[in-house]
Protein backbone atom coordinates (compact mmCIF):
# COMPACT_ATOMS: atom_id res chain seq x y z
CA UNK A 1 0.00 0.00 0.00
CA UNK A 2 1.61 2.93 -1.18
CA UNK A 3 1.80 5.94 1.88
CA UNK A 4 1.84 9.60 0.77
CA UNK A 5 1.65 12.58 3.46
CA UNK A 6 -1.54 14.63 3.58
CA UNK A 7 0.18 17.50 2.12
CA UNK A 8 0.84 15.00 -0.93
CA UNK A 9 -2.57 13.45 -0.90
CA UNK A 10 -3.58 16.95 -1.23
CA UNK A 11 -1.22 17.21 -4.20
CA UNK A 12 -2.08 14.63 -6.36
CA UNK A 13 -5.61 15.56 -5.85
CA UNK A 14 -5.20 18.64 -7.45
CA UNK A 15 -3.50 16.71 -10.72
CA UNK A 16 -4.93 16.35 -14.05
CA UNK A 17 -7.95 13.84 -14.12
CA UNK A 18 -8.36 11.10 -13.77
CA UNK A 19 -6.40 10.21 -11.07
CA UNK A 20 -4.96 6.63 -10.98
CA UNK A 21 -4.55 6.22 -7.29
CA UNK A 22 -4.77 2.46 -6.64
CA UNK A 23 -3.44 0.69 -3.43
CA UNK A 24 -3.21 4.11 -1.56
CA UNK A 25 -3.68 4.30 2.02
CA UNK A 26 -6.21 7.80 2.50
CA UNK A 27 -7.54 6.32 5.66
CA UNK A 28 -8.71 9.01 8.49
CA UNK A 29 -8.50 11.94 5.40
CA UNK A 30 -11.00 14.25 5.27
CA UNK A 31 -12.10 14.65 1.47
CA UNK A 32 -15.84 16.57 1.34
CA UNK A 33 -16.31 17.43 -1.88
CA UNK A 34 -13.73 16.17 -3.62
CA UNK A 35 -13.75 15.63 -7.12
CA UNK A 36 -12.66 12.27 -7.96
CA UNK A 37 -14.60 11.24 -11.20
CA UNK A 38 -13.29 8.77 -13.82
CA UNK A 39 -10.77 8.09 -10.79
CA UNK A 40 -8.77 4.69 -10.30
CA UNK A 41 -8.44 3.97 -6.59
CA UNK A 42 -8.48 -0.01 -7.17
CA UNK A 43 -8.03 -1.38 -3.75
CA UNK A 44 -7.23 1.32 -1.69
CA UNK A 45 -7.44 1.98 1.88
CA UNK A 46 -10.24 4.63 2.28
CA UNK A 47 -11.28 3.58 5.86
CA UNK A 48 -13.55 6.26 7.67
CA UNK A 49 -12.45 8.52 4.51
CA UNK A 50 -14.93 11.52 4.93
CA UNK A 51 -16.46 11.70 1.32
CA UNK A 52 -19.93 13.50 2.18
CA UNK A 53 -20.95 15.87 -1.14
CA UNK A 54 -17.62 13.81 -3.45
CA UNK A 55 -18.11 13.64 -6.99
CA UNK A 56 -16.75 9.56 -7.49
CA UNK A 57 -19.10 8.97 -10.51
CA UNK A 58 -17.26 6.43 -12.78
CA UNK A 59 -14.49 6.04 -10.42
CA UNK A 60 -12.78 2.55 -10.29
CA UNK A 61 -12.74 1.18 -6.49
CA UNK A 62 -13.30 -2.25 -6.71
CA UNK A 63 -11.94 -3.95 -3.88
CA UNK A 64 -11.63 -0.60 -1.85
CA UNK A 65 -11.91 -0.78 1.92
CA UNK A 66 -14.52 2.01 2.77
CA UNK A 67 -15.16 0.54 6.15
CA UNK A 68 -16.88 3.68 8.13
CA UNK A 69 -16.79 5.72 5.49
CA UNK A 70 -19.15 8.88 5.74
CA UNK A 71 -20.21 9.47 1.77
CA UNK A 72 -23.65 10.92 2.84
CA UNK A 73 -24.64 12.82 -0.22
CA UNK A 74 -22.10 11.27 -2.73
CA UNK A 75 -22.03 11.10 -5.96
CA UNK A 76 -21.16 7.19 -7.34
CA UNK A 77 -23.17 6.90 -10.43
CA UNK A 78 -21.69 4.33 -12.27
CA UNK A 79 -19.10 3.49 -10.32
CA UNK A 80 -17.02 0.61 -10.45
CA UNK A 81 -17.41 -0.90 -6.09
CA UNK A 82 -17.09 -4.15 -7.06
CA UNK A 83 -15.97 -6.62 -4.18
CA UNK A 84 -15.62 -3.36 -2.01
CA UNK A 85 -16.01 -3.16 1.64
CA UNK A 86 -18.31 -0.83 2.25
CA UNK A 87 -19.58 -2.20 6.00
CA UNK A 88 -20.98 0.22 8.40
CA UNK A 89 -20.67 3.28 5.49
CA UNK A 90 -22.82 5.90 5.71
CA UNK A 91 -24.42 6.46 2.42
CA UNK A 92 -27.60 8.23 3.14
CA UNK A 93 -28.72 9.96 0.06
CA UNK A 94 -26.15 9.23 -2.23
CA UNK A 95 -26.59 8.59 -5.97
CA UNK A 96 -25.43 5.43 -6.95
CA UNK A 97 -27.46 5.03 -9.72
CA UNK A 98 -25.85 2.44 -12.24
CA UNK A 99 -22.83 1.36 -9.74
CA UNK A 100 -21.30 -2.15 -10.29
CA UNK A 101 -22.13 -3.48 -6.07
CA UNK A 102 -21.36 -6.84 -7.33
CA UNK A 103 -20.23 -9.14 -3.98
CA UNK A 104 -19.28 -5.97 -1.72
CA UNK A 105 -20.12 -5.58 1.86
CA UNK A 106 -22.68 -3.62 2.95
CA UNK A 107 -23.70 -4.95 6.02
CA UNK A 108 -24.44 -2.45 8.32
CA UNK A 109 -24.59 0.22 6.24
CA UNK A 110 -27.11 3.02 6.09
CA UNK A 111 -28.35 3.54 3.16
CA UNK A 112 -31.66 5.50 3.76
CA UNK A 113 -33.15 7.21 0.65
CA UNK A 114 -30.43 6.58 -1.51
CA UNK A 115 -30.75 6.38 -5.24
CA UNK A 116 -29.82 3.01 -5.65
CA UNK A 117 -31.93 3.01 -9.23
CA UNK A 118 -30.09 0.25 -12.07
CA UNK A 119 -27.61 -0.95 -9.26
CA UNK A 120 -25.81 -4.05 -9.41
CA UNK A 121 -26.27 -5.98 -5.80
CA UNK A 122 -25.44 -9.40 -7.27
CA UNK A 123 -23.92 -11.10 -4.19
CA UNK A 124 -23.79 -8.20 -2.47
CA UNK A 125 -24.31 -8.95 1.54
CA UNK A 126 -26.87 -6.36 2.73
CA UNK A 127 -26.89 -7.67 6.56
CA UNK A 128 -28.41 -5.52 9.18
CA UNK A 129 -28.30 -2.63 6.18
CA UNK A 130 -31.25 0.20 6.66
CA UNK A 131 -32.29 0.54 2.69
CA UNK A 132 -35.50 2.72 4.17
CA UNK A 133 -36.85 4.81 1.35
CA UNK A 134 -34.39 3.57 -1.02
CA UNK A 135 -35.71 3.41 -4.91
CA UNK A 136 -34.16 -0.05 -5.54
CA UNK A 137 -36.52 -2.64 -7.33
CA UNK A 138 -36.98 -5.79 -5.04
CA UNK A 139 -35.85 -8.23 -7.82
CA UNK A 140 -32.67 -6.24 -7.46
CA UNK A 141 -31.90 -6.69 -3.48
CA UNK A 142 -33.66 -10.18 -4.11
CA UNK A 143 -29.79 -10.94 -6.38
CA UNK A 144 -27.90 -10.07 -2.98
CA UNK A 145 -26.61 -13.00 -1.06
CA UNK A 146 -27.45 -12.01 2.72
CA UNK A 147 -30.57 -9.97 3.60
CA UNK A 148 -30.71 -11.12 7.34
CA UNK A 149 -32.06 -8.46 9.76
CA UNK A 150 -32.05 -5.54 6.68
CA UNK A 151 -34.54 -3.28 6.73
CA UNK A 152 -36.08 -3.13 3.04
CA UNK A 153 -37.26 0.14 1.08
CA UNK A 154 -40.70 -0.26 2.19
CA UNK A 155 -39.70 -0.17 6.16
CA UNK A 156 -40.21 -4.20 6.89
CA UNK A 157 -37.25 -6.12 8.38
CA UNK A 158 -36.33 -9.41 5.82
CA UNK A 159 -36.22 -12.27 8.09
CA UNK A 160 -34.12 -15.36 6.45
Amino acid sequence: MAEFSRFEIYMLLNQAKPLWLSYIDLSDIDLRGADLRGATLYHANMKNVDFRGAVLMEANMGGCDLQGACLVGADLRKANLRGANLRGADLREANMAEADMVEADLSETNLIDANLGGVDLTNANLKDADMTGTNVPDHRVLRAKSLSGTIMPDGSIHTD
